[in-house]
């Protein structure tokens, strides 16, 4: 009797998955260099994200999750494989799926020159900050150059305001025009 307790222990514990273990995908996912605004719960920075068909087209999306063991560097392009697990009873404005990293395929370094546009603006919510000099929701250092009393002026004036950078020293964004 004890053998055959023990065997069907056994059997139960090599065969027990937990739920979420068994909904959990592996998704392909591409990270862009740079980061954009948007809004979550609150103004935040947000990856800009391909998956599936989207990957290598000019097609990004705002992603408003975290990817844990992630350690995002602005100025590559990652390559990732991930794991999704959804979440039972996701908070109010909050993801219904958590996302784990388990590789790097590749990163890809992108020339500082290189243009890309950042929401400054949307809908009258402003991600300017100024509260130790210019920044991106004080997380990110902003250089206006030559724009800078254009910029003020839209941001008052105007509901959205998309700005072009290139990377600066120290991942500094330099301002090279206004749209």
């Amino acid at each position: 009797m004890k053998k055959l307790l023990l065997l069907l222990v056994t059997l139960g514990s090599l065969c027990s998955c937990t739920k979420d273990d068994e909904q959990a995908e592996t998704i392909a996912m591409r990270i862009n260099h740079f980061q954009n605004t948007g809004i979550g719960e609150a103004a935040m920075l947000t990856l800009l994200v391909q998956t599936g068909d989207a990957i290598g087209t000019e097609t990004w999306t705002k992603f408003y999750s975290t990817i844990e063991g992630f350690d995002y560097e602005p100025g590559r392009v990652y390559d990732v494989t991930l794991k999704t697990t959804p979440i039972n009873n996701p908070p109010a404005d909050g993801s219904a799926v958590s996302y784990t990293l388990l590789d790097i395929t590749s990163t890809q370094e992108v020339p500082d020159e290189t243009l890309f546009d950042i929401d400054l603006k949307i809908n009258g919510e402003n991600f300017i900050t100024s509260d130790s000099g210019l920044q991106l929701l004080n997380q990110i250092d902003l250089d206006c150059n030559a724009l800078c009393d254009e910029l003020d002026t839209r941001l008052v004036n105007q509901d959205f305001v998309v700005g072009t950078f290139k990377r600066g020293a120290n991942n500094a964004l330099q301002l090279v025009s206004l749209q």
